[in-house]
């Protein structure tokens, strides 16, 4: 194996390093126990008695790096534009904690944290921070016991991804230490299938299209995020194919966006029910330019709605000066007419503080100090 090779599989992997040293190892050397890589940022962050993560894809790309192979690369950081909709899903799962913080009858006299980052929906973010849920973000280990705590992960349970393939990837190596994710063709002829990525080059994506409009097949199973979905129609509507019988993923079916796309007209698909979350609206709109500057991901949010800069935080923008109404705003961080998967946020936040629950309490009381193993959740 080349030694550029070996460098680029430590890179990937140093993480896991920590989680395997046994504590044997740091009674010779006290800091032996060292996070070589830096700790990906909380986007939203509150500390508990037990502390929940939850990751979504609150932007659609990463930023890219020629790797070089002679220092460790930079810190992986998303980037293009917000989701909006996504941001609703991670302040649904704050709403959610800070509503059974406020239980009397569920984890009484327990406090729950959370611990929110944005995934990207890339799967090198998403294995480094099911990595980082795993082991922490503790840089150093200090005493003789320091191995030995770093064996417990960070986080009992895990909400998300909000999309397929990071999660997949995540929960295969979140399986490894036991940390939960609440996230045949038969007498069909199958004329082809073709996959394609948001990060694979555009010819391949031409490519897929060229197959589509070839192929005499008229019905497609189209299982893909909304956005690779968006990029494909995007690409067949520059020479469109013959009707088409669209069968689509919960992914886009449900997405308003795709509607302006007239080929999918009588696309049929799985949808998750609707529903109502009491009080969540009101929680979404009582953000304030103070409460947003707190935050980067809520920093960017407001700017990016009103597209003016707060104290300064973006140049070239006009200055936000308190005239701005997020009540008035009408984007999907604000829709709560269709609450889909923003539900399902909400009930796999309490599963998991349920089963928290069984662990801890008994008729009377909660123990904050009983050891929770993520098995147990």
């Amino acid at each position: 194996m080349s030694t550029k090779h070996t460098m680029q599989i430590t890179s990937v992997f140093m993480m896991l390093w920590i989680t395997w040293l046994s504590p044997a190892a740091c009674k010779d050397d006290p800091v032996s126990c060292r996070l070589w890589a830096e700790p990906q940022a909380n986007g939203l962050y509150m500390n508990g008695d037990f502390v929940i993560g939850g990751t979504f894809a609150i932007h659609y790309y990463m930023r890219s790096e020629q790797k070089s192979y002679t220092r460790p690369p930079l810190q992986l950081q998303c980037s293009g534009s917000m989701n909006f909709r996504e941001l609703r899903f991670a302040r649904a799962m704050v709403f959610t904690i800070h509503e059974i913080n406020n239980r009397t009858d569920l984890l009484p006299g327990i406090t729950l944290g959370y611990q929110i980052h944005d995934s990207c929906s890339e799967v090198p973010m998403g294995l480094k921070l099911a990595f980082q849920f795993a082991n922490g973000m503790e840089p150093f280990f200090n005493d003789t016991d320091s191995c030995s705590k770093s064996a417990a992960a960070a986080v009992p349970a895990l909400v998300g991804d909000s999309h397929s393939t990071p999660s997949i990837s995540m929960a295969r190596m979140l399986g490894l230490f036991g940390i939960p994710q609440s996230a045949q063709e038969e007498g069909i002829c199958v004329e082809y299938s073709e996959s394609y990525y948001r990060t694979q080059p555009r010819s391949k994506l031409e490519r897929v299209a060229n197959v589509i409009r070839r192929s005499t097949a008229r019905v497609i199973v189209a299982f893909l995020h909304e956005g690779e979905m968006r990029f494909l129609l995007e690409e067949l509507t520059r020479q469109e194919p013959p009707p088409l019988q669209w069968i689509g993923s919960e992914a886009w079916i449900i997405d308003p966006d795709i509607l302006r796309f007239n080929m999918c007209a009588g696309a049929i698909g799985f949808g998750i029910p609707r529903s109502v979350i009491p009080g969540l609206r009101e929680f979404l709109l009582d953000l304030s330019p103070e409460q947003a500057l707190k935050s980067p991901l809520l920093t960017e949010f407001w700017e990016s709605s009103f597209s003016c800069s707060l104290k300064g935080s973006s140049e070239g923008a006009r200055e936000c000066d308190g005239s701005e109404d997020i009540r008035a705003l009408q984007n999907p961080y604000t829709d709560t007419s269709q609450l889909r998967v923003t539900n399902m946020v909400y009930k796999a936040t309490y599963a998991i503080a349920h089963a928290i629950h069984g662990v801890i309490c008994n008729d009377t009381q909660c123990d904050k100090n009983i050891k929770l193993d993520s098995w147990q959740v």
